[in-house]
């Protein structure tokens, strides 16, 4: 069975609505695994593991919420140097820590642990509209990039609805051109 490999964002936990929803979607053509860590974890041995981990996978789809999202980025570009067919989702991610406009600090602990993604490429990314921790309109869009702007703030409750086209992107169905942007219209035809 293919892999699937979620990395949370600060805060969240294995108990994630979007995990689980992610993890029932996956279930029956991937075996769904949970990145966990927390402001006090080492990013770097966190990062190590995982791609020591996967590096022998065939294939890998790794998908980074949030904070989570930097680090699936950087987690995907290492194991992609290394020959692994690597799938990446991003779902609101916090590619720079320049672009967080949330109001609560950011942890002293992680704030090394961030690269500064300038772009991003090859890749699905899943933004909501109206994120009020992330400036969504600072990502810049790189080459083969499929890009889903939803009505939705930074919790994204309407994951669910947007689950049938993470899954159509995974299985390969390059109906959508790059750096094209989409809207729930055009998804639910």
């Amino acid at each position: 069975m293919k892999q699937l490999l979620y990395i949370h964002g600060l805060g969240s936990s294995r108990d994630s609505r979007k995990y689980r929803l992610i993890q029932e979607s996956f279930q029956t053509t991937h075996n769904c695994a949970y990145a966990e860590w927390n402001e006090d974890s080492d990013i770097r041995l966190f990062l190590f593991n995982l791609y020591k981990r996967y590096l022998d996978s065939q294939e890998l789809v790794l998908i980074g919420d949030s904070t989570g999202g930097n680090y699936a980025h950087q987690l995907r570009d290492i194991l992609v140097k290394n020959g692994l067919k690597v799938i990446l989702i991003l779902i609101n991610p916090l590619l720079n820590l320049e672009d967080r406009i949330g109001s609560f600090p950011f942890p002293d602990s992680l704030q090394d642990s961030l690269a500064t993604i300038e772009q991003v490429d090859h890749c699905f990314l899943l933004q909501s509209l109206y994120d009020e921790v992330i400036d969504q309109n600072q990502v810049k869009i790189g080459r083969h990039v499929v890009q889903l702007k939803v009505d939705d703030s930074h919790c994204l409750f309407t994951l669910a609805e947007h689950m049938p086209v993470l899954k159509y992107y995974v299985q390969g169905k390059q109906v959508f051109s790059s750096s094209f942007a989409l809207n729930v219209g055009q998804i639910n035809r």
